[in-house]
């Protein structure tokens, strides 16, 4: 068992990265934490300590004076730097004084902390085996270097220095970004093929434009690239992508990033389903965002969650979406078949496609409006049907009657209100579009079996 000492100012964080990592996954244990270096020292004088994990800013004794005193006096101890620091300068700082991997915190999402401990414990078992590679700093062999080669391994758990995906004399610039300077692809780095191809799941670049840039400048474009672009740009039938990084270096870093609310609005509605132009205009769109994919997959989770209830009467298997996706490339095909699933399942009830867009968009209003009293004329009004034709067809269709399906879902977002927030039951009725509290409350005991206090007391108790 690996055993960890973690040290940070912040009691929150403590506390939270002992919570919430996966550290028994890992062959890993928690045996200490400390506020400062000078505590750490303390705890290490009489506890033995495999992996520190140690910020760099913090009062007493700061982590980069720790780590000089524990190089010299625990030579055996791992350590991995936990820093909001994005500089290059001071995180080599860190590297050089023997880091093995540093963790930037304002970029740990809870969906990277396997991938995070899963790293570090690689990266352990490679110093053991004394497996190495060239040192960063000696691999730079020449300045006024112009084109690079890099390799980007787009599955967060493989090894790719220990399978070979990677040349030998490529240097590792951060955890799974490799680069080397190919001679072979001469200055322009678009003529020449070279002669390493990339395996599955490594995305190849070849980065030009470099002329004028200083190595920190360099890497700082390597690590921007990862974060911004290669999400966008990989393609399996690319085997090489060509990018100048001059582009990237002069990109206007102020450009403000599209609202989680603006992208669900455009979503969230039925049409995309059917048409397909606007289907492939909103695609376009939304890769030309060029979001963080984890917040790009977090979004396109809760819509899914938010299509399986307005869907459900007619899907036949609910729209299931993985937690992580390489690229765009993949996400795009889940979307297509998410649409297609949709589709499909809509196609079996014998409408037409008109048809189905209506009673879709009847769907979509009556969840959007779930406060609002609303008739089932009203509601056959606005989608361009008559009355009794609408309640034929949406009966036909979900199996249930407007009013039902109406009152169905507003039982659901009542349950939800009840289980998520403390509002009070007033409240929560007028939200679901009940003003009498104790209409809302019977008809809540008629479906639900309870009333709306014993759901919220018994909900409460289960979590406990």
């Amino acid at each position: 068992m690996i055993r960890v000492l973690i040290v940070d100012d912040d009691k929150l964080v403590r506390k939270g990265l002992i919570s919430a990592m996966p550290w028994q996954q890992f062959e890993m244990e928690v045996v200490g934490e400390a506020n400062n270096g000078e505590n750490a020292l303390k705890f290490m004088e009489s506890n033995p300590v495999d992996l520190l994990m140690t910020d760099l800013s913090m009062p007493v004794m700061s982590g980069i004076e720790l780590m000089r005193i524990v190089r010299e006096r625990y030579r055996q101890v791992k350590i991995v730097v936990l820093t909001l620091h994005q500089d290059f300068e001071y995180i080599q700082e860190a590297l050089r004084l023997g880091a093995i991997d540093y963790i930037a915190k304002i970029q740990l999402e809870k969906e990277q902390f396997e991938e995070v401990l899963g790293r570090v414990s690689r990266l352990m078992k490679q110093k053991e085996s004394g497996s190495t590679r060239p040192d960063p700093d000696s691999s730079w062999e020449r300045e006024g270097i112009n084109t690079l080669q890099l390799c980007y391994i787009l599955n967060p758990s493989a090894d790719a220095a220990e399978s070979g995906q990677v040349p030998p004399s490529a240097v590792e610039a951060e955890p799974g970004v490799w680069y080397w300077h190919d001679e072979e692809a001469g200055d322009g780095g678009t003529e020449a093929e070279p002669e390493y191809q990339p395996g599955p799941g490594v995305a190849r670049v070849t980065l030009s434009g470099l002329e004028g840039l200083d190595r920190k400048t360099i890497l700082q474009v390597i690590r921007s690239y990862k974060k911004h672009d290669l999400f966008y740009d990989y393609e399996p039938s690319s085997p090489v992508n060509y990018v100048d990084a001059r582009e990237l270096v002069n990109r206007d870093s102020a450009e403000q990033s599209p609202s989680m609310d603006s992208i669900r609005d455009r979503w969230s509605g039925t049409e995309w389903i059917y048409e397909d132009r606007l289907f492939y205009r909103l695609l376009q769109e939304l890769k030309g965002m060029r979001l963080p994919s984890v917040r790009l997959i977090r979004i396109f989770i809760s819509l899914s969650d938010e299509w399986n209830r307005l869907y459900r009467p007619t899907l036949e298997e609910p729209i299931t979406m993985e937690d992580y996706y390489p690229s765009w490339y993949s996400f795009e095909l889940w979307l297509a078949g998410a649409r297609d699933q949709i589709r499909l399942a809509g196609a079996k009830q014998q409408f037409s496609l008109e048809i189905r867009s209506s009673l879709d968009k009847a769907m979509n209003l009556a969840r959007q409006n779930l406060s609002q009293s609303i008739s089932t004329g009203e509601i056959a009004q606005l989608v361009n049907m008559s009355s009794s034709y609408f309640s034929q067809c949406f009966k036909q269709y979900t199996g249930q009657s407007f009013a039902d399906y109406v009152r169905v879902t507003r039982m659901e977002q009542a349950k939800s209100l009840l289980r998520n927030t403390s509002r009070t039951i007033q409240w929560i009725a007028e939200q679901c579009g009940y003003n009498d509290e104790k209409y809302f409350s019977r008809l809540f005991r008629e479906q639900v079996g309870l009333l709306p206090s014993e759901y919220r007391q018994q909900a409460s108790s289960s979590e406990q």
